[in-house]
């Protein structure tokens, strides 16, 4: 009973690294990145962090029982930037059949047909493709990379900026530059409006008169405003009680020609 027990642990053990799969790759060397430069502690994850192996020295890495199934795989160097591969792992058991048929010659009776069928170990087809975030993948009858795959660097990490030039509409947009080409303009066309304006004389005390209130405005001068208004009111009061006493006079007493008819009748 304890060697059944032992057996059956031991094949608990076994059969799942005979079921998984073993993913294999190399970092390529090149002007990038050599054996020398490739940094310590450079490793390779699957799933965002869910497993990590480190990257040996001679820059090749190996994944061992990986199940059947979907994998993202990144390569976490630091001081460069590497492509992210997606990886379709799935498991293929191939059937073998013999069919010898037995058959007698010396007799009319019909053939038997033995079909023997046996298991293989089963075989996986590794699909691997470059993972694009936004993009869905591949089916895994469309082309694949090769097994083991074959990372290359796309470049060094570089977190220098450029200074950027001298950009002249770029500075046009400022508001600062806005207001200094505005003053500008008006610094010269306000002298030639005002001379335009001289010449109109009506024009020219409107425009005098508003300046002036503006003043005291400016000044808080309300007393002296104040008084303005009130004088403006006084001056134009003469002129309204002159019509009123002019077309009073030319309107005939209509009551008093009625009452001096009634007593012309009286008499």
């Amino acid at each position: 009973m304890r060697v059944f027990s032992h057996l059956l642990a031991l094949l608990t053990l076994v059969i799942p690294s005979i079921l998984a799969v073993t993913l294999s790759g190399q970092i390529q060397f090149g002007n990038l990145i050599t054996r020398e430069t490739l940094p310590v502690g450079s490793k390779v994850s699957i799933n965002h962090g869910e497993r990590k192996v480190w990257i040996k020295g001679d820059g090749s890495f190996e994944i061992s029982n990986v199940d059947e199934g979907e994998y993202i795989l990144e390569p976490i160097i630091p001081g460069y930037i590497f492509n992210s591969y997606f990886i379709t792992i799935e498991s293929i058991i191939p059937i073998e059949s013999n069919s010898p048929i037995n058959s007698n010659s010396n007799s009319n009776s019909k053939s038997d047909s033995e079909i023997s069928i046996s298991s293989i170990e089963p075989t996986f087809i590794i699909h691997i493709q470059p993972f694009y975030p936004s993009k869905l993948p591949l089916p895994i009858n469309s082309i694949s990379l090769n097994h083991p795959l074959i990372i290359t660097p796309l470049s060094k990490e570089d977190y220098f900026i450029n200074k950027g030039g001298m950009n002249i509409l770029g500075m046009l947009k400022s508001p600062m530059v806005l207001m200094m080409l505005f003053s500008a303009i008006m610094l010269f066309a306000l002298p030639k409006l005002t001379a335009a304006l001289a010449d109109d004389p009506e024009m020219a005390k409107e425009m005098a008169d508003t300046r002036a209130r503006m003043n005291n405005f400016q000044s808080m001068d309300l007393a002296g405003s104040l008084s303005n208004m009130l004088a403006g009111s006084s001056e134009n009061a003469p002129v309204t009680n002159t019509i009123q006493a002019s077309s009073g006079s030319n309107t005939p007493n209509r009551s008093g020609a009625n009452a001096g008819g009634k007593k012309r009748r009286g008499r």
